[in-house]
């Protein structure tokens, strides 16, 4: 697969990626029937929402846990990719960086939270959960990310004619 192949899909998912982060995932709507219904929890979240009623309810390690895995770590490794993609001579160590942040990243048990919050709530009497296009754009993210990270690796061991 060619270099300008593989940055124009790291490109398009880090553009999937954004939306993931600023467009809602899940909402939540508990209501129940007495005489009249009432709402009594209807909720959308979006990533950054989220951090943001995390960090000002005090709730920092959550927050610090979603913003480590959830924006820092594949903030880090889009940078990373992008290095290897455009360097004409790029670093082994880099790669292997790369290849072990892809193999540990929390994106992809990110997205999985949210589906199984999702079929949780679905289970509960008087309560729908129906997923938001944020969820999407996260979980295609997360597949064109994993589909770079193994493309740039036969890539890469192509163009220096060693195993990477």
């Amino acid at each position: 697969m060619s270099r300008y192949l593989l940055l124009s899909a790291h490109i398009i998912s880090l553009i999937l990626l954004g939306f993931g982060w600023g467009k809602d995932m899940l909402h939540i709507d508990v209501s129940t029937h007495f005489i009249v219904d009432f709402n009594l929890f209807n909720e959308k979240r979006s990533v950054l929402a989220t951090l943001q009623t995390l960090w000002e309810s005090g709730n920092y390690w959550p927050f610090l846990l979603i913003f480590l895995f959830g924006i820092l770590v594949p903030v880090v490794k889009s940078i990373l990719i992008f290095y290897l993609l455009l360097s004409p001579n790029p670093s082994y160590k880099a790669y292997k960086f790369v290849s072990a942040v892809s193999k540990w990243a929390m994106a992809d048990v990110f997205a999985i939270s949210i589906f199984v919050a999702f079929l949780g709530a679905r289970a509960m009497e008087h309560t729908k959960a129906f997923l938001e296009p944020g969820f999407y754009y996260f979980s295609a993210y997360v597949l064109i990310s994993a589909l770079i990270s193994m493309f740039l690796q036969k890539m890469l061991t192509n163009s220096a004619g060693k195993t990477v």
